[in-house]
């Protein structure tokens, strides 16, 4: 849906004409899953796939909100707000609120319209597009002096401890920060980042929605944290310096392995494996080596699949479709897993044919009908004033 289109609706709702425009996107995370929230390396793409959210101040200290997807209504009071359990969409933009009051910024009521382009459940962080967009909402409104790396660690914040779901920051982060035609190598400890541009002419990052939704906060999401957790308290008494998972090397986990529990040994094997891929992605992707990096996709998913155990029998056979199509060059489970959608690097000239057999093979064996989305890196959160960038 176009902007004007998007204004006519606010109008029609609201009475009045939208002061700011903000678009977020979704993201895709090329490699380096379940790595962020144990302070590793990831390294994601912003997709052109946004969420539009068009707002207005407003002088009665509500937040009012419509989503278009929805077709909903909901507002709540700035001065006491709880959770909501009928309209738990609304809790992304109430989460945001409560961190920025509890921050002591000043920020009073808004009218809020809500368009996503972000399939919801789909692995594509959904969640993290909104709450930075009503973030920047809030910011543009209420002339916020809030640093970027503020706005991330708040909207992760939002997430974690008034929706409820663990995640890390790579997300939020990918949706502020990244940029054309580049990837964002993100340090989740230290949050330094840097720009890797892509050099995949002739090539295109497919993306296969297996229909199957994930919901992360009724998931085993929060169960992998923790055992993460667990697998730290063990180590520490061989590793005393180590805090987290990002502080074990390889030479650490292959000297001390003996004395997890297996289930324990097989998450610690992943993390502290998968860290070294992202590094390892960055240097290949810098030297333009598709094929490397497309080898490295294909061990992060087993890895995801036998050691992780995040994957499932619908995303493990669209990567086995992949891997058996000639012009894939790589394939993975991206986001969190336990559904959602997989990742193929594949080239141009394949896509068609492998759209067709994914149709064909995941229809016959699953009986559902994939969704296909040819993604393109893109820039992240921009804000229209009156129109204006």
């Amino acid at each position: 849906m176009n902007k004007e289109n998007l204004i006519k609706q606010y109008k029609a709702i609201y009475k009045k004409s939208p002061t700011h425009i903000i678009q977020t996107p979704g993201r895709i995370n090329l490699i380096g899953e379940h790595t962020d929230y144990n302070d590793g390396f990831v390294l994601p793409i912003a997709i052109d796939r946004y969420t539009n959210m068009l707002a207005s101040k407003n002088d009665d200290g509500k937040v009012r909100l419509y989503d278009l997807k929805y077709k909903e209504n909901d507002e709540f009071n700035l001065d006491n707000f709880e959770p909501s359990q009928q309209k738990k969409w609304s809790n992304y933009q109430r989460g945001i609120a409560k961190v920025l009051l509890d921050a002591g910024y000043k920020i009073g009521g808004m009218d809020v319209l809500i368009f996503s382009e972000v399939p919801e459940g789909a692995g594509l962080s959904s969640s993290a597009s909104i709450e930075i967009a009503i973030l920047l909402s809030f910011k543009e409104l209420y002339n916020l002096d809030i640093k970027p790396i503020e706005m991330i660690e708040l909207a992760r914040k939002a997430e974690n401890d008034f929706v409820g779901v663990k995640c890390g920051i790579m997300d939020q982060f990918a949706s502020l920060l990244s940029k054309e035609d580049n990837a964002l190598f993100i340090d989740c400890r230290t949050l330094d980042f840097q720009y890797i541009p892509l050099s995949i002419q002739g090539y295109s990052f497919l993306v296969c929605n297996s229909m199957i939704k994930r919901k992360l906060a009724e998931s085993s999401y929060n169960q992998r944290r923790q055992e993460c957790r667990e697998a730290v308290k063990i180590l520490q008494k061989h590793l005393p310096e180590i805090t987290v998972l990002r502080d074990v090397s390889i030479n650490d986990f292959e000297k001390y392995k003996l004395y997890l529990p297996e289930e324990l040994k097989r998450r610690v094997e992943h993390v502290v494996y998968e860290n070294e891929r992202v590094k390892q992605a960055v240097e290949v992707l810098k030297k333009g080596n598709l094929e490397a990096f497309g080898e490295l996709m294909y061990q992060s998913h087993k890895s995801l699949k036998e050691l992780y155990e995040v994957s499932i029998e619908e995303l493990d056979l669209l990567v086995e479709i992949g891997m058996n199509e000639p012009g894939v060059l790589g394939a993975r489970l991206t986001g969190a897993g336990f559904g959602g959608c997989v990742i193929y690097l594949v080239e141009d000239s394949s896509i068609e044919h492998l759209k067709e057999k994914n149709l064909d093979v995941y229809h016959r064996k699953i009986g559902l009908i994939p969704q296909f989305y040819k993604v393109v890196p893109s820039r992240g959160a921009y804000v229209w004033l009156n129109g204006n960038r």
